[in-house]
């Protein structure tokens, strides 16, 4: 497919890449991460908008990189074929977050917006690295969103209104998981979380819907993400005694700590296990053992990669492509809604953009796509953009307030299936 993104040369050789992230997946090698035609970049051209895409090039999250880069293409092409924005074409800049490194997430940041001079930033895929950027963010001439940061933390920064969130936090998902362990039957859940804003704030949303929902939680600990050793936690998670346990972490992180539950003799095979979006993919298994078998049965909850009740072009023309599906609708969300934003706006001005972001997901005419929204747009109507993600209702601080979430289970082939249930619906 057509696309005109714009690969920006990063200099991080000397620094040392980290692997761990955010509240995604993913581990693995790089993926090829070129989408189109590879060129240098300046100043944005007059009219149109240019975007970056500070996203996972390298690190454990880069497995993931076309689930956030493919819908960003589809967005681009479906703007650019209804004329783009301003008079122009959108273009993209791409830097590497590095996963969880947040000096090459700085270098990456610096350079698309005092370099490329992006109207705006999508990314970085880690809540964690965004927490760290969260100054430069606050302090930036440009508008950032994110499609896949679920840190409700995040909320209580400082940010100035230059930070929209597209993705239902851990706050809405938290209490989506305990609905999924409350349902199993389990009155006494063992929680276990990578020590981090994504990590603990899923688990203290756990474990206050558990309470909330009448069922014990005896145990409810943090182990340091870069740890080599588990053996101490588990063997702690294990004298709790519980009948259940939940695991919040990332596919490097997390798959040690199942592995040395598997050790212990409290694996999935033996101790019913939960979890979250970070430790849902394919190749989550490897980072466990040699065996995908070893994390069948294991379940959990992710954003819905196709809210029920959600007609959109965007998820057949995303399921075309064969791309797995993580957080893609939230990323499409994102670009259109900052595209459609500029748009609105008249202009790429930030304070513009912030006033516009309000005006589009709360009008009065529901538009879906960027060339219906447009057309609306251009007669003068108010617009509600009606995202592939769901409604787009957001808060005073521009965060979603609700989301809908997959249940999935771990099949013998270590391959995650969402299973044939109803979607939980928090917070509508």
């Amino acid at each position: 497919m057509a696309s005109t993104w714009v690969r920006m040369v990063t200099a991080v050789a000397a620094v040392g890449l980290v692997a761990a992230a955010c509240g995604d997946d993913g581990d693995g090698e790089a993926s090829d991460t070129t989408t189109a035609s590879t060129e240098a970049t300046g100043a944005p051209t007059e009219g149109g908008l240019v975007i970056g895409a500070l996203l996972p090039e390298s690190g454990a999250l880069s497995a993931i990189i076309q689930s956030l880069r493919v819908p960003m293409d589809l967005a681009l092409e479906e703007i650019n074929g209804a004329g783009g924005v301003l008079g122009g074409d959108v273009r993209i800049a791409a830097a590497d977050d590095g996963t969880d490194d947040l000096t090459i997430a700085q270098t990456g940041w610096d350079r698309l917006v005092s370099s490329d001079g992006v109207n705006a930033v999508i990314g970085p895929a880690s809540s964690t690295l965004t927490e760290g950027l969260m100054s430069q963010i606050a302090s930036s001439d440009v508008l950032a969103c994110s499609g896949s940061n679920t840190a409700a933390g995040l909320e209580d920064l400082e940010d100035n209104g230059r930070y929209f969130g597209l993705a239902p936090n851990d706050n809405l998902q938290g209490p989506a998981l305990a609905e999924v362990v409350v349902a199993d039957g389990h009155g006494s859940v063992a929680i276990l979380v990578r020590n981090d804003t994504y990590g603990t704030g899923f688990g203290d949303a756990v474990a206050e819907a558990l309470g909330d929902l009448g069922v014990d939680v005896p145990f409810n600990e943090a182990y340091d993400p870069e740890g080599d050793s588990f053996t101490a936690e588990t063997e702690r998670l294990a004298a709790s005694g519980a009948d259940a346990a939940v695991v919040i972490g990332f596919s490097t992180d997390g798959g040690k700590v199942v592995s040395a539950m598997i050790e212990r003799g409290i694996g999935p095979t033996t101790l019913p296990l939960y979890t979250g979006d970070g430790m849902q993919g394919s190749s989550f298994w490897e980072a466990v053992g040699d065996s995908p078998a070893l994390v069948q049965g294991i379940k959990g909850t992710a954003p819905a990669a196709a809210p029920e009740g959600v007609e959109h072009p965007f998820q057949e023309q995303f399921a075309a492509t064969g791309t797995d599906t993580i957080f893609s609708a939230y990323i499409y969300d994102c670009f259109t809604t900052l595209a459609l934003a500029a748009e609105a706006a008249g202009s790429t001005d930030v304070d513009a953009m912030i006033e516009a972001m309000g005006e589009i997901t709360s009008g009065d005419t529901p538009c879906v796509g960027f060339a219906e929204c447009k057309e609306l747009l251009t007669a003068g109507d108010s617009i509600k953009v009606s995202g592939a993600s769901g409604p787009l209702d957001l808060n005073e601080g521009g965060h979603v307030t609700s989301g809908a979430y997959d249940i999935w289970q771990y099949d013998p082939a270590g391959e995650p299936q969402t299973l044939d249930e109803p979607q939980i619906i928090i917070g509508r």
